[in-house]
């Protein structure tokens, strides 16, 4: 096998679209190394470390990539709010810190190789890294912009990007962002599941696998066997144990629920939450995606206000040129 730092996996798509589920049912997967939070690499850390030199970039790792292991939920830093309850100090900040140095000493060929150190020294301290490690694993949302810079550095990468019907998609996510509307919703989803569909065409399925979170919740069993096919990792009891960083893990539902499995009851949550005019406006600037991803539209004739749909066009007329 060439060397492990080449053999990242990264879980895309849109926020509240299920990628932390995934990320928690690989967590304890004896052949992968899982880091337990986002680390915001590509949108946080590389645009803060341009420029700088060697040794500030490491610095900036301790900074931004490896300082959750000292959240401490009986006694919280100043970096740990907005997760009180998280603790990592069993793993020890130092230790992570010298190990990830020492993997940088061996390797440091690009950025991308502060984000491998990091994880990889974190399982090396934490015990999950062994011979039978095959790959390391990040979860941020929004990966998927960045597939380019991924399949450049790492030439075994593999990604996997969850979908999730926007109009479940939406309440879910609006439950922890009320300030975003359907308008604002609408783009970004199209955005980021547009930028997934043409990572599969420009990468292959071999390297960049779409998965259905209606299919992964609804037919469990059967998405598990491809997600290992695709990955090469053995099929194991731990995909079933949700966990984060070695321990149970309850979920992050924006509906309180706990989780107790791998469960479809959050879909079509939609049908009783969603007021008739976001439905349209989530449903008119998605009409063609959703129908190429076969969710049923709930109406033909979709109404929504001129200046609405003026500024919607605007939106998407924005995001193509962006594109380009």
């Amino acid at each position: 096998m060439s060397d492990l730092r080449d053999h990242p996996i990264f879980i895309c798509g849109h926020p509240k679209s299920g990628t932390s589920l995934l990320r928690a049912l690989l967590d304890s997967h004896p052949q992968v190394v899982t880091y337990p939070e986002e680390t915001v690499f590509f949108r946080r850390f590389l645009p803060t470390a341009k420029g700088r030199s060697a040794t500030e970039k490491i610095e900036l790792a301790d900074l931004l990539l490896t300082q959750i292991f000292e959240w401490d939920a009986e006694n919280p830093p100043a970096h740990q709010t907005g997760y009180p309850d998280r603790t990592y100090t069993q793993f020890p900040a130092s230790q992570v810190r010298a190990k990830m140095r020492d993997l940088l000493n061996e390797r440091f060929a690009h950025d991308g190789d502060l984000l491998g150190a990091a994880i990889l020294a974190f399982g090396e301290v934490s015990g999950q890294r062994d011979v039978k490690t095959c790959y390391w694993l990040e979860k941020t949302p929004y990966n998927e912009y960045f597939a380019p810079q991924i399949f450049d550095w790492w030439s075994q990468a593999r990604c996997i990007h969850v979908i999730r019907d926007p109009r479940d998609n939406f309440i879910s996510y609006r439950r922890k962002h009320p300030d975003w509307d359907a308008e604002i919703f609408a783009t970004n989803w199209w955005k980021s599941t547009r930028a997934g569909m043409k990572n599969q065409v420009r990468y292959g399925a071999e390297r960049y696998m779409l998965l259905s979170y209606e299919d992964f919740t609804q037919k469990p069993e059967e998405m598990l066997a491809k997600i290992c096919a695709f990955l090469g990792i053995d099929d194991h009891e731990t995909l079933r144990i949700p966990t984060r960083a070695g321990i149970a893990w309850q979920g992050n539902s924006m509906f309180s629920d706990k989780f107790s499995g791998i469960s479809a009851s959050a879909v079509g949550r939609w049908k009783n939450a969603l007021q008739a005019d976001q439905l349209a406006v989530i449903e008119w600037r998605n009409r063609a995606l959703m129908t190429t991803l076969n969710y049923q539209l709930s109406a033909e004739n979709l109404k929504i206000s001129p200046s609405i749909r003026w500024r919607m066009l605007k939106r998407k007329l924005y995001a193509i040129l962006k594109e380009k």
